[in-house]
């Protein structure tokens, strides 16, 4: 069986602390074929790595991302013993070694002129791909920036021809959905990068087990998202040997 993409989620963040240089190195290392971080906006417009809407979770402050400028993101972040990355960072630890996955977090279209920006200043056109949910979004990037590859995060229940109309190039799905409608739509006729866990699995985004990752590989999807990209490249076993 053909090995499909391995993407770090959030970088290698089954063992080092998500959407932080650390795990994006260690990504890196692994031998992912992409590593994914995460995109949103700063009160002061700047693009930062960060999943969630606030620094609750992984820096224990209730710290809306939105809300607060990056230096004071970063300045709490530390305070909490956590490594808060922008976008610009991110993607100049990744990008002179592998692809970056970039996943918006938010629906509007300042996030997408935002990490655009971001990417064309880097000159990384050609190193990234973009992640987004909603078809504007979609099109919106494919017509600013000519050429830019962008990644169908298809909501549930959505169409995606019109997403592939607004020009997406590959389409993400959910593990728990492989055997829905959608899936029987795409898989073998387009791209299909999967996610792991989540959505009815019993598991959290990205975490795998040796069932679920079988099930997986058996739909021949060109990617996977996972937190723990050694279970697809072996680089622990080619570690210990």
């Amino acid at each position: 069986m053909t090995r499909p993409l391995v993407i770090a989620h959030r970088g290698h963040s089954a063992r080092y602390p998500e959407n932080t240089l650390e795990a994006y190195r260690a990504a890196i290392a692994s031998g992912a074929d992409l590593v994914e971080t995460d995109a949103r906006l700063s009160a002061d417009g700047v693009v930062i790595a960060s999943h969630d809407p606030d620094l609750l979770r992984v820096a224990g402050r209730d710290a809306a991302i939105a809300e607060t400028s990056h230096e004071d993101l970063k300045a709490i972040a530390r305070s909490g013993g956590v490594q808060l990355t922008t976008l610009a960072e991110a993607l100049a630890a990744i990008c002179p070694h592998r692809q970056a996955l970039i996943d918006i977090k938010t629906k509007d279209l300042a996030i997408i002129d935002a990490v655009l920006a971001v990417i064309r200043e880097l000159g990384m056109l050609d190193r990234v791909w973009v992640g987004a949910r909603e078809v504007l979004q979609v099109a919106h990037a494919t017509l600013t920036v000519p050429g830019i590859r962008v990644l169908a995060f298809l909501p549930d229940k959505a169409n995606p021809d019109h997403y592939a109309a607004a020009g997406a190039s590959a389409f993400r799905i959910w593990e728990g959905n492989l055997d829905g409608p959608v899936a029987a739509r795409l898989l073998g006729r387009l791209p299909v990068w999967v996610t792991a866990g989540g959505n009815g699995t019993g598991r959290i985004v990205g975490d795998v087990d040796g069932d679920g990752l079988h099930a997986i590989l058996a739909h021949a999807p060109q990617a996977v998202l996972l937190n723990d990209p050694d279970l697809l490249t072996g680089f622990q076993s080619r570690k210990a040997s």
